[in-house]
């Protein structure tokens, strides 16, 4: 057990996946590195209306997706996109999978994405086929992708078992707990005593874990970026 952790690179491609209970801290964590990562397409997809990055000349998407992300405003630049789905709609599942195809075409086209409530997008047993495609070949999309959701027990176990980070606030449930064991590598009951060693510390401390280092890490609440007044979520 170490803290802090080590610095994510962003020139290389990651899926990093979050978990923790509502109010511990995960779209705040999400949040934070996805307005720094630096020189990229950004891309939120939002299934709720919660996750919203605020950064500058930010393009909202609501009703009909286009074909392509947007171009950025000045040449040599990047964009910033944010989808907010319509859960009303017939064709919503599908909407949140061709969303996740924005980030993917253009093949070379480098791009962040974001997706708050993932186990919206994927589902266990259902996901759509350009998630399954950002979960099984996003090195090869230059697609690394964020990924939030309360409970690991409910998503495809691809999102864990292809993740290069997996980011653990307070997971009180028994079988969340041994489905991110089983998944990262870990005896349950090593993580069963970190994950309660680390709610102990108090609010929004959460354990990290590297799979390229195969290392767990505890680390501190984040320090928010300037001008972000939102409470931690």
């Amino acid at each position: 057990m170490s803290e802090p952790f080590p610095a994510i690179d962003p020139d290389l491609n990651s899926i990093i996946a979050i978990f923790g209970r509502k109010g511990s801290g995960k779209s705040v964590f999400a949040r934070e590195l996805f307005r720094g990562w630096p020189a990229i397409d950004k891309l939120v997809i939002d299934p709720t209306g919660d996750a919203d990055p605020s950064l500058p000349d930010q393009v909202e998407l609501r009703g009909r997706l286009p074909e392509h992300l947007p171009a950025p405003k000045q040449r040599g630049g990047y964009v910033t996109a944010r989808y907010v789905a319509n859960p009303a709609s017939e064709s919503y599942r599908d909407d949140l999978d061709r969303a996740v195809a924005l980030a993917l075409f253009p093949k070379n086209r480098r791009t962040l994405l974001w997706i708050d409530e993932a186990g919206e997008v994927f589902p266990a047993n259902r996901t759509g086929p350009h998630a399954r495609t950002l979960l099984q070949q996003s090195r090869h999309w230059w697609t690394s992708a964020i990924l939030c959701t309360p409970r690991p027990i409910s998503i495809d176990p691809l999102v864990l078992s292809q993740a290069d980070r997996v980011v653990m606030y307070d997971v009180p449930h028994p079988r969340d707990r041994e489905r991110l064991a089983g998944s990262i590598g870990i005896e349950p009951r090593i993580l069963n005593a970190e994950l309660d060693a680390t709610r102990a510390r108090g609010p929004h401390w959460f354990l990290m874990f590297d799979a390229r280092e195969h290392a767990l890490y505890r680390c501190p609440p984040l320090r928010l970026s300037k001008g972000y007044k939102h409470a931690q979520q």
